[in-house]
Parts: C-alpha cells; sequence; structure tokens
C-alpha cells in the first residue's frame, strides 16, 4: 500500500466514489464484502478458501492475502470504501 500523500490521495478517491455510490451498507454493491461477487474473496468464500488452503503468503494473515481484507487498507479495503460496503463504508468514516 502507498505512503503519505499518495495514500492520502487514494483515501480520498475512494470515500467520494463510496459517498457517491447507490448501494450502502445495508445494500451492497455486488463488489462489496456482503455481495454475491465480493463475498467469493471472503476467507470463507470459494475464492479465499484457496488461499487459505494453500497457506503462506495467500492465507488471510499472509502477505497477498491480506491485501483481500476488506476491513483494512489494501487492495480489498480500498474497492470496500469505493462501493461504500459492509466491511469498511464510506457514508460511516473511520
Amino acid at each position: 500500500m502507498a505512503d503519505g500523500p499518495t495514500k492520502q490521495k487514494l483515501e480520498n478517491a475512494t470515500q467520494a466514489a463510496g459517498e457517491a455510490k447507490d448501494s450502502s451498507p445495508q445494500n451492497p454493491s455486488v463488489l462489496s464484502s456482503g455481495g454475491t461477487v465480493g463475498k467469493q474473496f471472503n476467507p470463507d468464500g470459494a475464492v479465499g478458501q484457496i488461499g487459505e488452503a494453500i497457506g503462506g503468503p495467500f492465507s488471510k494473515d499472509g502477505a497477498i492475502g491480506s491485501q483481500f481484507d476488506a476491513a483494512k487498507d489494501g487492495l480489498a479495503g480500498q474497492v470496500e470504501k469505493a462501493v461504500d460496503g459492509p466491511s469498511r463504508p464510506a457514508t460511516e468514516k473511520k
């Protein structure tokens, strides 16, 4: 994940995108961690289980797998915020 000004620009962009969406944590986008596509990437989802089975960097706590945690600042977290998803809603600043 980027640091400093770049990280702040990314946070601001995803915040603005999430606030502009018609979706909400209660009515999630298909891409959010609660949506039909996004939930497949959760550790217990179809794709997430593969990473857990392989383990190491692909597990939910590994260098790669942790990027798919929608509640954190990684790749999935930025997508989650941009679609105003339940794990990192843009409409409720953290």
